[in-house]
């Protein structure tokens, strides 16, 4: 597993529903591992490579243009 720290300008619940329907990216959020604060998302590193690489993209641009709309 890899913890990633998201910026503040969603909620983890919203993150990761963005992201799964949105992006098609499954994350957990960091709640489930009872982080005490937000917004954290955990990924598996079990994926394939290829599968792996594709969803941290997709997630990386997704978070660099949410935090610069919100910014």
């Amino acid at each position: 597993l890899a913890t990633l720290r998201l910026p503040r300008v969603r909620s983890e619940t919203a993150w990761v529903l963005a992201l799964l329907e949105e992006e098609g990216v499954l994350v957990h959020p960091g709640h489930f591992y009872d982080f005490a604060h937000e917004a954290f998302v955990v990924v598996s590193l079990l994926t394939e490579p290829a599968t792996f690489d594709a969803g941290v993209l997709r997630l990386v641009a997704r978070v660099d243009a949410d935090a610069r709309d919100a910014g």
